[in-house]
């Protein structure tokens, strides 16, 4: 038994014409004639009266409408829950490195409630090194991680953008009265750095290890604004991605030091887990960056 037998066998019994049934339908006369035809012979009786060029109902065909319209009914209000069951609802845990929740973030997320108020949002600040087993463990949904550009067997990880990394002092270290200086010159200096786990940060730590660098102290924070306003202060020099300092840079409280050696960029991804079921409330968010990021699935 087939749903368009049922909506034929229901229209056929309203206009008491399969004619008219099948111009109402868009099929055949002789389609329509094979659907109610397959249908009798399904429940074994006839559902109507052929007299002639005219047809009516039998008592057995009065009785099988009334479950046909109720069989239909109850798909209808089916289909129409699931489609409501795809609309974006209900928790979503996201954790992210601080630098993108602070300076990347936020119209994205804007955007996403105001498009999709029934969704709520957990957002949690974590150590990117951690998200894959946050990932793997299911704590968490979805993650934006800045972190060098990694491929995982069991993690999906969509590129969003590549952040360049810049050194900055305070606009009265001895570094900020020159335009381009020897890396030599680090030598000595104190440096204010994220947490260990950072992978900027490990990669600045290894590249003046290889010229021999060796800094007077490293002082470790987990907060980048927290970091920032040491080097203001005067206190030492920074590595840090050049978004999360560039109003201070604008404003004068920072500078850009300028020195002799290669360019060092982190990656901004997006990461979730491949056996994950892809709810309504994470495809839209995936959907959403990509949409303003421009990544190219």
């Amino acid at each position: 038994m087939e749903f368009k037998q049922l909506r034929s066998f229901i229209v056929a019994a309203e206009t008491l014409s399969f004619s008219r049934t099948a111009e109402i339908l868009n099929f055949a006369q002789s389609s329509i004639s094979e659907q109610i035809r397959l249908l009798e012979d399904e429940l074994g009786c006839k559902l109507f009266e052929r007299l002639g060029r005219n047809i009516c109902l039998t008592k057995e065909g009065e009785k099988f409408l009334l479950y046909a319209e109720k069989i239909l009914s109850l798909c209808d209000e089916a289909k129409q829950s699931v489609a409501e069951s795809l609309i974006p609802t209900g928790p979503l845990t996201i954790v992210t490195a601080e630098t993108l929740c602070v300076f990347r973030l936020p119209e994205l997320f804007k955007e996403y409630c105001s498009r999709y108020p029934d969704v709520d949002i957990k957002l949690q600040i974590g150590n990117c090194e951690d998200f894959p087993n946050m990932l793997r463990k299911n704590k968490v949904d979805v993650a934006f991680s800045l972190d060098n550009e990694r491929v995982y067997p069991d993690i999906v990880s969509k590129t969003l953008l590549h952040e360049p990394l810049v050194v900055v002092s305070g606009n009265t270290d001895s570094l900020a009265k020159r335009d381009i200086f020897e890396i030599s010159e680090f030598e000595g200096k104190n440096l204010i750095l994220t947490q260990r786990g950072c992978s900027y940060r490990a990669r600045f730590e290894e590249y003046l290890a290889s010229a021999d660098i060796q800094p007077n102290s490293i002082l470790e924070m987990e907060s980048i604004e927290a970091i920032k306003q040491y080097v203001i202060s005067g206190f030492g020099i920074s590595f840090l991605p050049r978004i999360a300092v560039q109003k201070e840079i604008d404003r004068g409280q920072l500078v850009e030091i300028k020195y002799n050696g290669p360019e060092f960029y982190t990656t901004a991804q997006v990461l979730y887990h491949k056996d994950k079921w892809i709810s309504p409330a994470l495809q839209a968010i995936l959907e959403l960056s990509s949409e303003r990021f421009k990544i190219n699935s």
